[in-house]
């Protein structure tokens, strides 16, 4: 997969992967059989692909190659959604049942945004990633809009307090991180030959002057802008006007995209509801007045749970689970899905993975007449570590959870001293002068009140897989061949921990 830039006067800093066939005012409808004639007469075929020259903007000419759009595409992808698992929030509510004909007129693109607010995503903004993603099986074409300007205002959804205001440089950096993180995951994918969209809204709302900015809220109402939930709830206990503003400029961002791209249909996270609500509102507004369609929609994805209702990824104590690799390791990122409950990892399949329903079917029908060997874990696990990691990471993942669990004990003999610090979340660092016996390393590796030497003597310690029950014996040659400053220490059956010393 290849990312396309273009550059041009009014445009080249814009628009990251631009153009695949809409021409000029995509804001009128869905792309119509005569509208498919005129794009199919400027193109070059490329083997089953085409070549086309689909927009000049300034000097700019824009080109992109693409596979065949399917015609209708909004119909049968909302209904694939639906069919992962039931949807609890969208706009229109009853999106699914009462809006075929609408979703039939829709031009063929969907928009999710990314505010940088950290230098990397999480697994809540993954599920909308790959659900962005898979609607490249219908013939529709995904937007990741990068939030750098709205990074530096703050979104109250799901906020019982102001957030902090970042300081530029960080959203700056931010931004570059999580863009990188994006293509990177599109790359993994690899559903399309079809590069994304990716956009930053710093390039709009940066340069609107302020006067022209108020001018364009004309069309949204405070009356809807008061209903939303958020602010009723944060208004109780404060809320500053720039964050109230917040709703204002993501409505924005969406009505740009609907005026360049045609795009009228948004992903958003479970606490986005009240925004795509508003941002639907003001794109009908703002479209009354030129006569395109009105019409906008979109579906907001739940909040991700594990079988004790805790929030994923943060059950386990250690904060959220990151896509960066410094953050969470392939490793404990495959681990996470792969130590799932089975109701659990059935639930989450279907939503992260970017097979067919039909397929997943058949996975969670032959995992539940094999209970025990964890079938849906071990799918669900490989298929997002390789999406978020690449093969590459998966590989990493698969072969340090062989190392670890694939034996008796643990062989770390295999690893680099890299791989060795991944599958550990943290080290205990310890100076060589202050453990002369392994007495000494014993109880400078209880992080409880028990005695270690009392531990050690009943077979509970070891080090580098070795058993060690004598307090008294010299620490010697307990560093492990591959790493000369870890050891590996193991107390009972599965708790071990990483030694580095310095």
């Amino acid at each position: 997969m290849c990312f396309m830039t273009f550059t041009g006067e009014k445009s080249g800093d814009i628009f990251d992967g631009f153009g695949d066939g809409y021409d000029g005012n995509a804001g009128d409808g869905g792309v119509n059989d005569k509208e498919n004639e005129r794009i199919n007469s400027r193109a070059i075929t490329f083997g089953s692909r085409k070549m086309f020259f689909t927009k000049r903007l300034g000097d700019a000419a824009l080109k992109s190659v693409r596979e065949p759009r399917v015609k209708y595409a909004f119909v049968d992808y909302v209904k694939d959604l639906d069919s992962r698992k039931p949807l609890q929030h969208s706009y229109p509510a009853d999106l699914l049942t009462k809006f075929d004909a609408e979703l039939k007129e829709l031009s063929p693109y969907v928009y999710a945004g990314f505010d940088p607010t950290a230098e990397s995503l999480h697994i809540g903004n993954l599920l909308i990633l790959v659900n962005l993603i898979r609607a490249q099986n219908f013939g529709i074409r995904p937007i990741a809009l990068i939030g750098e300007f709205t990074a530096s205002i703050g979104d109250p959804s799901g906020k019982k307090a102001e957030r902090d205001l970042l300081a530029e440089e960080i959203i700056v950096h931010n931004s570059k991180k999580v863009t990188d993180q994006i293509r990177g995951i599109f790359e993994n994918a690899t559903i399309s030959s079809e590069a994304p969209i990716i956009v930053n809204n710093k390039d709009w709302l940066g340069k609107i002057a302020l006067r022209d900015f108020f001018r364009q809220c004309k069309h949204m109402q405070m009356g809807k802008m008061l209903r939303m939930k958020t602010i009723k709830t944060r208004l109780e206990a404060g809320l500053s006007y720039t964050e109230f503003s917040y709703q204002t400029l993501q409505a924005y961002d969406w009505n740009t995209l609907s005026e360049k791209f045609g795009c009228r249909f948004q992903l958003g996270g479970y606490d986005q509801l009240g925004h795509l609500d508003f941002g639907a509102h003001y794109i009908k507004k703002m479209s009354s007045q030129t006569g395109k369609n009105p019409f906008a929609a979109g579906v907001c994805f739940p909040i991700l749970t594990d079988s004790a209702g805790n929030k994923l990824g943060k059950s386990e104590g250690g904060g959220a689970l990151w896509l960066d690799t410094k953050k969470t390791s392939p490793f404990h990122f495959y681990q996470f899905f792969a130590q799932l409950h089975d109701d659990k990892a059935e639930e989450l399949l279907p939503l992260f993975s970017l097979r067919s329903i039909e397929e997943l079917e058949e996975i969670i029908k032959e995992h539940k007449n094999n209970l025990g060997k964890w079938i849906a874990q071990k799918e669900l696990a490989s298929e997002i570590t390789r999406i978020a990691h690449g093969k590459e990471g998966l590989e990493v993942a698969l072969r340090c959870t062989k190392v670890m669990f694939g034996g008796k004990r643990p062989d770390l003999s295999g690893l680099t001293r890299s791989e060795i610090l991944q599958l550990f979340r943290k080290t205990i660092d310890l100076k060589k002068e202050e453990v002369s016996t392994f007495g000494d390393l014993a109880v400078k590796t209880r992080t409880d009140k028990m005695n270690g030497r009392a531990l050690m003597t009943k077979g509970a310690f070891s080090v580098n897989g070795e058993k060690k029950r004598d307090p008294t014996e010299a620490a010697e040659n307990f560093v492990l061949p591959n790493a000369s400053d870890l050891s590996l220490i193991c107390w009972g059956k599965r708790d071990y921990q990483l030694v580095r010393w310095i």
